[in-house]
């Protein structure tokens, strides 16, 4: 018998853990990979933290690092987790309840995109420096939804007195 797309939107959405990387300049502003990903027909653009996947046996902090090195060739002191979010969403033909934990690292510097996969290559489009204002304003899908206000926190945690974070 051949799935067809009702009895797909039937199913229901397969785990996935995820590992990202807040990373907040000397400025607060936040650093975000454009991502562009297939969904059905279509492709679909948006702004996100680096990172990925975790796998199998991999700690979430070892995946965020790891993905900071295939995504930007940075290798960071991250720290955290400082928060997670939840979200439902096709990826790679499948939906999935995507659970993303995310670290906290600071960068001063314009990382290039390094593109370590072919996928990556395609799915990887631009990086760029960005304000809680300028997130909060673009009408761009930002994700994850609350980041404004999750940098504004963590700029309040971590000013520059932190020991060991130097936000």
């Amino acid at each position: 018998m051949t799935e067809t797309r009702r009895d797909k939107d039937k199913t229901p959405p397969v785990p996935r853990q995820a590992a990202r990387a807040i990373l907040l300049d000397a400025g607060g502003r936040v650093l975000l990979i454009h991502f562009a990903m297939p969904r059905g027909d279509e492709i679909y653009s948006f702004w996100a933290t680096p990172g990925g996947g975790i796998e199998p046996g991999e700690s979430a902090i070892t995946a965020a690092k790891r993905e900071l090195q295939e995504e930007l060739g940075l290798g960071l002191a991250l720290h955290g987790p400082v928060h997670t979010a939840v979200g439902i969403f096709e990826y790679d033909g499948v939906m999935v309840e995507n659970t993303d934990t995310f670290f906290l690292g600071h960068c001063d510097v314009m990382p290039a995109l390094q593109a370590a996969t072919g996928n990556d290559r395609a799915a990887l489009l631009a990086v760029r420096w960005w304000t809680p204002e300028e997130i909060e304003n673009t009408g761009e899908d930002v994700y994850p939804g609350d980041l404004a206000e999750v940098v504004r926190r963590l700029k309040r945690m971590f000013s520059a007195g932190s020991p060991g974070i130097g936000i």
